[in-house]
């Protein structure tokens, strides 16, 4: 059951799913562009770079920046990994499903590339995987709202909390090693 009106309301305040509840839009929770983000990038040089999927990523590949106080600007075919600028703490028993801003979305701009879930338990800045599929570039401005955080009822309490690699995320994260 999607959790919507007051009672998504209430919620967000019993549990502190967000600090601000300006986030608060009926039937979801906006979040906002964190200032970090990660590039993965081929190295100058290596014509073929490759990446396996399961070790860990190589510091080559990865840059690491901030969005400028006038945004950032993301070229046709191309992806960066963001995050919310609101930590959100999911309460055991609802699960967060992700999605982007239909304003955005129209502009071919997706936040998730199919990671939208939210597992019961977690805490911590939710990444973002933002990929602009158009044509054209796009600019994305520092705490502008991105994303559209949905919370549903799960069928049981009794599961148990999200403690995985991701915990605490303070910023955009990278595939870590298990």
């Amino acid at each position: 059951m999607l959790i919507v009106g007051e009672n998504l309301k209430q919620l967000i305040q019993q549990f502190g799913i967000v600090e601000d509840e300006e986030c608060f839009d009926n039937t979801s929770i906006s979040l906002r562009l964190h200032r970090d983000i990660i590039r993965l990038s081929r190295p100058e040089g290596e014509e073929e770079a490759v990446i396996t999927y399961g070790d860990e990523i190589p510091e080559k590949f990865i840059d690491k920046g901030k969005i400028p106080q006038d945004g950032i600007v993301i070229p046709p075919k191309s992806c960066i990994l963001a995050c919310s600028y609101e930590k959100v703490s999911i309460p055991v028993g609802y699960f967060g499903f992700l999605q982007t801003k239909g304003s955005l979305a129209r502009l071919f701009v997706s936040l998730t590339c199919t990671d939208g879930q939210v597992d019961p338990g977690f805490t911590g800045n939710i990444t973002y995987e933002i990929c602009n599929l158009s044509d054209f570039s796009v600019k994305l401005k520092y705490r502008q709202k991105v994303g559209q955080l949905f919370i549903f009822k799960a069928s049981t309490n009794n599961v148990q909390a999200y403690n995985g690699r991701y915990q605490n995320a303070d910023g955009p994260t990278i595939f870590l090693p298990e």
